[in-house]
């Protein structure tokens, strides 16, 4: 499967680093070590800046763990304490804010008993959206990674029970990282997809109904009031059939709460033509102008407007660039016989007038 390059800020990968860093120095549970590894796996950037917040930390028991975790800690503290005199003075400025905040998370975890904190403050709720025309990818602190697509919203919840997403608008597309006592679950319109070890994309439709295509391994689809156990990560493939609808690689279906429509399988290509959109082009294969049109309305401010009645049934094919107004254009008046007007910010389509 195809992965989009995280889209990340250096102030976001730096927040990580610090949280990791506070992490450390607490001491790491098994689960949260393999976590870390997951999240250094993603990006030269997570590493190095994780041995910048650990160097501003000035704490030798945290190089120390970062030496048995990493390599690169072997260039010692000597090397550690010697980048810091070379800093310049706006950078300093910049880490310093970064080490202040360490400690204060650092002082306010040691404060406060983990059992007593709300669940909402342990995730830490993060809110990713996307523009029209936009598409970005998301790596969460767990080694996850959601691709969203244009005009899209996620809220994010990583707690220490489970894995919270919600779903506020437009498609998103979910690798999930496995962790056996944290369930990755997405809600969407009025059901939740419970992952089982998995990728899959939800794009939410009108009046809360929602498409799934599973890409890879399995999903759980149930409603949103839906209690689950406790122990979930210790039952069979079995016994999530009494939770709610099984889905594997290759199926797809659109939900809406109590009902979903006749779930299909997909093949291969079917599926990577669905997920073309993660590498910027949309792939018709025989639809109706009026679907390829309103796909193509997703991704740009200038609406298309199917002027002409006949036309919208008319089936078209091919490969076209995400927001590429002027190719499709082209390519419907030289190959569908599909002329256009602009008028203001709306583009008429029209069957071609013969002569």
């Amino acid at each position: 499967m195809n992965k989009v390059t995280p889209l990340i800020s250096k102030e976001q990968i730096q927040e990580q680093a610090c949280e990791w860093i506070s992490r450390i120095d607490r001491g790491l549970e098994d689960r949260e070590r393999n976590q870390l590894q997951l999240w250094i796996k993603q990006s030269d950037n997570h590493q190095s800046s994780l041995f910048e917040m650990a160097a501003l930390w000035d704490d030798l028991s945290v190089m120390h763990e970062l030496s048995g975790l990493f390599p690169l800690a072997e260039k010692s503290n000597a090397d550690a304490q010697q980048s810091r005199v070379f800093l310049s003075r706006p950078f300093m400025a910049t880490a310093a804010s970064f080490a202040l905040l360490c400690s204060i998370m650092f002082m306010w975890m040691q404060w406060q008993p983990q059992s007593d904190i709300p669940q909402q403050v342990q995730a830490q709720s993060q809110v990713h959206e996307t523009s029209v025309g936009e598409q970005k990818t998301i790596a969460l602190g767990d080694g996850s990674l959601i691709a969203l697509n244009t005009n899209s919203a996620v809220e994010v919840n990583l707690g220490d029970k489970v894995r919270s997403i919600k779903i506020l608008s437009g498609e998103a597309h979910f690798e999930v990282a496995p962790d056996a006592n944290r369930p990755f679950v997405v809600a969407a319109g009025q059901n939740k997809v419970t992952a089982i070890g998995t990728a899959f994309n939800v794009q939410l439709l009108e009046n809360k109904r929602f498409e799934l295509l599973v890409t890879e391994g399995k999903v759980l689809v149930s409603e949103i009031n839906q209690s689950m156990p406790d122990d979930i990560h210790k039952l069979k493939t079995d016994d999530f059939s009494a939770l709610g609808t099984i889905m594997v690689s290759g199926d797809t279906a659109v939900f809406d709460g109590f009902f979903s429509e006749p779930m299909i399988r997909l093949s291969l290509d079917q599926v990577q033509r669905n997920l073309s959109w993660q590498q910027g082009m949309l792939v018709f294969q025989g639809e109706s102008l009026e679907y390829a049109i309103a796909e193509m309305n997703r991704y740009t401010a200038k609406q298309f407007v199917l002027k002409d009645e006949v036309i919208k049934a008319r089936r078209v094919a091919g490969y076209f660039k995400v927001g590429d107004t002027e190719g499709l254009l082209h390519a419907l008046q030289n190959n569908f016989a599909i002329e256009h007007e602009v008028v203001g910010g709306v583009i008429y389509l029209n069957a071609a007038q013969s002569h």
